[in-house]
């Protein structure tokens, strides 16, 4: 068929379309004019309203009628009739003769400020009873319709982004029926339109479709080099199935493309009778293709046999001043990026070294020595105890090889293949046979994967060559009590480990999968998964998407047990039978920590401002990095700072002039209404964004129908958002636009992530994007932050965050744990491990209250300025030099300083004749402690002590060698010597 220009959706099919500007909160998003003829027939009128209203009880829904002369509003309102079709109305003329407005679907805003939930007035009749009953009872209405009537002068919407023109004002049951009739036999219909009108109506169509029928062409401008989008509605007439879209020269991102591990996606969809689903096809113009024409055929396919084409022509044009318009969805191309797709490394992690002969395999600190099971026989750590180096001696956790048991069954092993896939990754396999009784009865595939930074992944797939009744299958491991005195994960919050464990899964309000059992510099995270894994939601949302349970560890749990010196854990399946045919897949994945050393220098220098002040005013404060959160004048809309790249890029230049790192907020865990890609993306049936119960703001519910997780409202920059699935191409669409965010000299030099959607391989792509953005611009690497609120609560189904998120801390440079933390009851123990992050080769900072400074400088942790004035501080480090001293923590069995008290902790910064202590306390009451020295700093025990003032943290104080010092109840000092 010959293409043709698409007819363009003017807006309302029967008046005209404008914006007002009005009260939303008090009358709603959307008005009629109407006009009241000066016809001396009087102030009672009638009037219908065509509002094509898609809001399913209209009825229920309250009128207002307001007179533009004065703006007062009338009482006098009789709603006859509400469909949504159209709505009948009497109202008063107040100010006689003139313009009215209609509100018809006001609202109110409940629910918590940044999370509301909008309710439409419900229907309150107001009219007086006299008035009513005479205009009821008068002649005028003694015959339906002969009440002197208004006259509709047109739409308005309370701005462009509120407006339903043109797409969602829908159509009538009338047009419906003639639209059917003119297309008999027909099992669905095809809707070209213009990438500007992004389709939303999924239960019906948008009038000017029904109205103007179903198009075989579309013709549209492009220009050079560009990614053109054509839009296609499909509108099924019967239910549809298996269906298929075939572009020449482009691809349907609804059925096509790559996924988010960068491999090709290919799906086919399913549409019921009576709704709509819009297609995004994407048409590459080529870049010399300027004064010519591009074409390309859509077919679409139902598996039944259907099939309905559109034929476009694009005259491609010569670039215009709106070629970087997003609205023209250009960056849905981006949902198929490959960018940091690959096996290389990126910093401090090192090549993987593989010793066949040893089945030993070496990574930065760590090695993983495999039994013939293909399984780990041992993992060491060789990390010093102050985790800042990875010279110390060797610290093994096993205290036996790590078994896979099916009860009444034994295993023979084939041999072990490695498959190198690069310098950051090697992988092996090895085939199992079980046997019964002298019989093979089973069969199991294990794929085994290491990366550099200390993730072990493994792929059990178990195949049952007859039916077998099992008593239990289990992962068994051993440790050596000694190395494994911490635990977090399976409703253990972080701390010491208990002695026992019993678990089992519960995964409706439990979102825990993972244990973390180790030492400082020595542990090990253990996650139960299988093949049908997906990524749950977080932070306020996890009981909209919780845990699948896995089928195969899913109906049995964990036990742990001490005894004669060892830990040993159980991760067990039950008794279960094994039937032909239906093989289960055991996965689990280990994460070796800690993943890095930390840099306590580097982690003083970075000093935070959690704000985009002035540039002048923040380096006078001290602070080197700046954080740029969303809803500020840099960045407005939450996790798409690219909306306001011009804006956010001369910011940053400001920062880089005055020596400061810049980071910007950008996670994926919702996205902002103001993307264009939005609706768009909203048509993937929950690829991108979760399924839920809708509602939320009104604007959600006006334009994106239902079936969504409403997410963060920022009510100063009017910004809306939807919670995202967590595991889907739009992680390519991300780290491709962190590529753009980090290119140039006013770059961003990093992110600031509020909790992670995404799993460790976006992290570490997100890593390698920036690291080498850097590098190509000659500066540090990045710098990313992690914060999360504790989630440790029944909303949040109990998980530790720094255990939920231990994947993705490889690649993170700092922690900020957070909101709802106690600093004050909370034990060391739970610091070291919840808090802190420096069993997983990270430093942090403090947030709830603005911490507490005395504690937490025995971790190297302050609180986040301008939250908290860290200036008195940062002066003293600066005055100490404390950057440049080596930090030995209290953690560290050869601290060189202790105290007499075990509740009063002592963590050293020193170099030659200089240190710096900083002492805090857990102890209930107040005591009296003396200073302890190592041989390494005895030189310095005869050396007095000095208590600098410090500005709301200590007063001036001088101590004698050996003098005793009094500390308050969680309180602390800090110390220097030699200065």
């Amino acid at each position: 068929m010959q293409a043709q220009e698409t007819k363009a959706a003017t807006g309302h099919p029967d008046v005209e379309c404008g914006i007002g500007t009005w009260d939303k909160l008090l009358y709603g998003n959307h008005r009629f004019v109407v006009e009241v003829p000066d016809d001396g027939l009087g102030r009672n009128r009638r009037v219908t309203i065509p509002w094509r209203r898609q809001d399913l009880d209209p009825a229920g829904v309250e009128v207002i009628v307001v007179s533009v002369a004065s703006g007062g509003r009338t009482a006098n309102v009789i709603v006859e009739e509400a469909t949504q079709e159209s709505g009948a109305l009497i109202f008063e003329a107040i100010d006689g003769p003139g313009n009215y407005f209609v509100y018809y679907l006001p609202y109110a805003m409940v629910g918590k400020a940044h999370y509301p939930q909008a309710q439409y007035l419900p229907r309150r009749p107001a009219a007086e009873p006299a008035w009513a009953a005479a205009v009821v009872d008068s002649p005028w209405a003694s015959k339906q319709g002969q009440l002197p009537g208004a006259r509709v002068l047109r739409y308005e919407a309370a701005s462009e982004r509120d407006s339903f023109a043109p797409m969602n004002f829908t159509a009538t049951s009338a047009e419906l029926d003639r639209l059917h009739a003119d297309h008999p036999g027909e099992t669905f219909l095809l809707f070209p339109e213009d990438r500007l009108n992004p389709a939303s109506l999924r239960e019906t169509l948008p009038a000017h479709w029904a109205i103007n029928g179903p198009a075989g062409g579309f013709r549209g401008t492009a220009e050079p080099g560009e990614d053109y989008v054509v839009q296609v509605g499909v509108y099924a007439l019967q239910d549809l199935s298996d269906i298929t879209v075939e572009v020449t020269n482009g691809h349907c991102i609804n059925t096509e493309g790559t996924d988010r591990l960068g491999k090709p996606l290919r799906k086919s969809l399913s549409i019921s009778a009576g709704t709509v689903q819009a297609l995004y096809v994407v048409l590459p113009v080529p870049a010399q293709a300027a004064g010519t024409k591009v074409t390309a055929d859509i077919t679409v396919r139902t598996g039944g046999g259907a099939i309905q084409r559109v034929n476009v022509v694009l005259d491609v044009k010569e670039p215009s001043e709106a070629s970087n318009d997003p609205r023209l969805l250009r960056r849905l191309v981006w949902l198929d990026s490959t960018i940091a797709q690959d096996a290389e490394l990126v910093a401090p992690f090192t090549a993987i070294t593989l010793d066949e002969g040893s089945k030993t395999l070496g990574i930065l600190g760590r090695t993983v020595t495999l039994a013939d099971s293909g399984l780990p026989e041992q993992v060491t750590s060789t990390f010093a105890a102050a985790v800042t180096a990875t010279d110390g001696p060797a610290v093994g956790l096993f205290n036996q090889p790590m078994g896979f048991r099916m009860e009444n069954t034994d295993w023979t092993y084939g041999p072990i293949r490695y498959m190198v896939e690069g310098p950051a990754r090697v992988a092996w396999r090895c085939q199992w046979t079980g046997h019964a009784k002298g019989n093979a009865v089973v069969t199991l595939d294990l794929t085994g994967v290491l990366d550099a930074d200390g993730a072990v992944s493994y792929s059990l797939r178990l195949t049952p060559w007859e039916t077998v009744d099992v008593p239990d299958v289990g992962l068994h491991l051993g440790f050596d009590e000694a190395a494994v005195p911490l635990a977090m994960g399976l409703g253990v919050p972080g701390g010491r480990r208990p002695t026992e464990l019993d678990w089992s899964w519960d995964v409706a309000s439990k979102n825990q999968d993972a244990l973390w059992l180790g030492g400082v510099n020595a542990g090990v995270q253990l996650a139960l998964r299988d093949s049908n894994y997906e990524r749950p939601l977080n932070t306020n949302f996890y009981r909209e998407k919780p845990l699948l349970e896995p089928r195969s560890w899913g109906t049995g749990g964990v036990m742990l047990r001490t005894a004669d010196e060892a830990v040993t854990l159980k991760a067990s399946s039950g008794p279960r039978t094994l039937y032909p045919g239906q093989p289960l897949d055991f996965d689990f994945r280990l994460l070796l920590t800690p993943f890095k050393p930390i840099e306590p220098g580097k982690h003083l220098s970075k000093r935070y401002f959690h704000e985009p002040a002035d540039p002048e005013l923040i380096k006078a404060a001290g602070a080197t990095v700046v954080n740029i959160h969303h809803a500020t004048a840099p960045a407005p809309y939450i996790n798409d700072p690219l909306l306001h790249e011009d804006r956010l890029r001369s910011y940053i230049a400001a920062c880089h002039k005055h020596g400061l790192k810049a980071k910007i907020y950008n996670t994926v865990r919702e996205l902002t209404f103001h993307s264009p890609e939005l609706l768009p993306m909203l048509q993937l049936d929950h690829e991108v964004f979760s399924d839920g119960p809708g509602k939320g703001h009104i604007w959600l519910q006006e334009h994106a129908g239902s079936r969504y997780v409403s997410a963060w409202f920022a009510p100063n920059v009017e910004d809306i958002a939807v919670v995202t699935t967590g595991g889907s191409r739009l992680e390519n669409f991300y780290v491709r636009s962190l590529a753009e965010l980090a290119e140039g000299e006013d770059g961003i030099d990093g992110i600031y992530l509020d909790d992670i959607a995404y799993d460790r391989h976006a992290m570490l792509r997100v890593r390698k994007v920036l690291e080498r953005a850097c590098s190509q611009r000659g500066v540090e690497g990045p710098e990313i932050d992690l914060h999360s609120a504790n989630q440790f609560t029944a909303r949040d189904g109990y998980a530790s965050s720094a255990n939920l998120y231990m994947e993705q801390l490889p690649y993170v440079d700092r922690l900020w744990l957070g909101e709802y933390f106690d600093y004050e009851r909370s034990d060391p123990d739970y610091w070291l491990v919840e808090l802190s992050g420096i069993p997983f080769g990270l430093m942090g900072e403090m947030l709830e209250g603005g911490g507490n400074p005395w504690r937490g400088m025995v971790f190297g942790m302050t609180g986040r300025a301008p939250r908290v004035d860290n200036r008195p501080l940062w002066e003293f480090w600066a005055r100490t030099g404390l950057e440049h001293l080596d930090m030995i923590g209290h953690w560290d069995p050869r601290a060189p300083v202790r105290t007499s008290h075990p509740d009063i902790l002592a963590t050293t910064w020193a170099k030659g004749d200089k240190a710096v202590v900083a002492l805090a306390s857990w102890a209930g009451e107040t005591v009296d402690v003396q200073l302890m020295f190592d041989a390494g700093l005895a030189h310095l025990a005869s050396a007095g002590l000095e208590a600098p003032a410090i500005h709301g943290f200590q007063t001036a104080a001088h101590f004698k060698p050996g003098q005793t010092l009094t500390i308050e109840p969680n309180r602390g000092l800090l110390l220097t010597i030699g200065y």
